[in-house]
């Protein structure tokens, strides 16, 4: 693989216990407009937010749980953007987990004439963009996972469509302006989310891992992200989630959260949306379920992706550390097996998906360039191994 590369980060970042108290501090008078979830942990977090911003607070937005859609980006920006036209300097602060911060992306982008149909057209590739004002952004996490607060791009589910559809914004403006992480702010998190948000997390990293755009940067960050992950989220499954297992994921989500803002995601991740909408899974369970069939895919094409696959469980070989995976993710509880879990065309899913967008990234697609369709047949064999091996 050519070592050389290009690096793109332009959020600012604060990571720490007690970074998000940087909020207020950093502020100045401009004032913001918090969006945070329904429910007990969003009108804690709210509650303290607005105790420390006082009169700088120019609202308070709940957002419904759940998978982030165009419909409650509809119904949030009739709230919203009103204050940020009147505000135009002022922050639109998210804090939540990966829904509140998507939802946060697409609201900063407010067209001149607040024509919600007309951005709902540009998000679904219908229409240019709008003219519209970016609105300043600040994302603060309260889960270990997404990684959304570090990378350019944004999913929201387009329920209104026929099927419903993942639409995804890849925009410069998907830049959040800044981002706290505060190992802190996950306390509360109930175990399963902070289970399948941290599976979110090490997923971006072997993503990264076996990607085309994979540099040696990405690589150190995205392996140093999985052995951490792997270290910690065990031991808080078991409990207790002490403060010290609380760092080490939040430390470990933010830098496989670097590593995958270079690289993008892979063919786990394309194989994982259809499960979440078919059978509810969360995003992180979804993904995890994929990934001992794509490691056992991209292992043997490349020889120095074997070397950092072997680095994240420190086996001898990357079929070793493919085994590694699945015991790691028994232990967790998490079936990584497709057919158990009622999918009985995996073979067909994965050679399909290699020609999607994240498939092509996959770097042990045979030919990135036209997808299966024109790939030799030994790589649907593999398809097939693989889906059975899972």
């Amino acid at each position: 693989m050519d070592d050389s590369f290009s690096w793109h980060q332009p959020v600012q970042l604060r990571f720490g216990t007690g970074a998000a108290s940087a909020v207020a501090r950093e502020l100045g008078e401009d004032g913001a407009v918090l969006l945070t979830l329904e429910g007990p942990a969003g009108h804690r977090l709210g509650h303290a937010f607005a105790e420390a911003l006082g009169s700088r607070l120019l609202a308070l937005i709940q957002v419904r749980p759940g998978l982030a859609s165009l419909a409650q980006g509809r119904a949030l920006a009739a709230a919203v953007w009103p204050l940020l036209r009147a505000r135009p300097k002022a922050v639109l602060l998210g804090v939540g987990g990966g829904s509140v911060m998507d939802l946060a992306k697409l609201l900063r982008c407010r067209p001149l004439d607040q024509d919600f149909d007309a951005l709902q057209q540009a998000v679904r590739g219908q229409a240019y963009w709008p003219e519209q004002q970016i609105h300043r952004l600040w994302l603060v996490p309260t889960t270990s996972g997404t990684g959304s607060e570090l990378t350019r791009w944004d999913t929201l589910w387009d329920t209104e469509a026929t099927v419903w559809t993942k639409r995804s914004l890849d925009e410069p403006f998907g830049w959040a302006e800044r981002a706290f992480v505060d190992p802190d702010l996950t306390v509360g998190c109930p175990p399963a989310v902070m289970r399948d948000c941290a599976l979110d997390a090490f997923s971006h990293a072997l993503e990264s891992l076996w990607n085309r755009r994979r540099s040696p940067l990405s690589a150190a960050l995205a392996v140093r992200a999985a052995r951490r992950l792997r270290d910690a989220l065990p031991q808080a499954w078991r409990g207790p989630l002490t403060p010290a297992l609380r760092q080490a994921l939040s430390l470990g989500a933010l830098e496989a959260g670097l590593a995958f803002s270079q690289t993008r995601t892979a063919l786990a991740h394309a194989l994982s949306y259809a499960v979440t909408l078919e059978q509810g899974l969360s995003h992180g369970h979804a993904v995890a379920l994929w990934l001992p069939a794509v490691w056992r895919l991209a292992q043997g094409r490349d020889p120095a992706l074997d070397t950092l696959l072997c680095g994240v469980f420190d086996t001898a070989t990357a079929e070793d550390g493919a085994r590694a995976l699945d015991e790691w993710l028994a232990s967790l509880e998490v079936s990584a097996d497709p057919h158990r879990c009622g999918i009985a065309d995996a073979e067909a899913r994965i050679v399909q998906a290699l020609g999607s967008e994240r498939g092509r990234n996959f770097v042990g697609n045979p030919d990135p360039r036209h997808g299966v369709q024109d790939a030799p047949v030994a790589a649907r064999a593999a398809a097939k191994q693989t889906a059975g091996m899972a």
